[in-house]
């Protein structure tokens, strides 16, 4: 897995909740270090994580909005940070859970 780093030096809660959010997918793709080829890079708060069969997760923070997206070839979602977690603003579903099925999806395509 190849990661590369670039986020800006920011003040202002928002820019700690979206740095909190990136540790924390940074994380989880660390544990699939020997299981999957990705790579991801993180540039100007916009992650983009790729698989080996070209398939993509893009993930960006949305600042006039206060929201995360999240994007794949098959959808987009976007969240809002709502009692301490970022929640779907069409699915009521909570970031990770939409996270989870679309890696699993995006890491899987043929």
């Amino acid at each position: 897995m190849k990661k590369i780093k670039i986020l800006k030096e920011e003040k202002g809660n928002f820019y700690i909740l979206v740095n909190k959010l990136f540790c924390q997918i940074e994380d989880k793709l660390k544990l699939y270090e020997n299981k999957i080829d990705l790579d991801y890079i993180i540039q100007d708060y916009v992650m983009t994580i790729s698989f080996s069969k070209k398939n993509l997760i893009i993930i960006n923070k949305q600042e006039i909005l206060r929201q995360i997206w999240l994007a794949t070839t098959l959808n987009g979602y976007h969240f809002n940070y709502i009692n301490n977690q970022w929640i779907c603003n069409r699915t009521n579903k909570n970031f990770w859970e939409i996270f989870e099925n679309a890696f699993l999806i995006q890491s899987k395509k043929m």
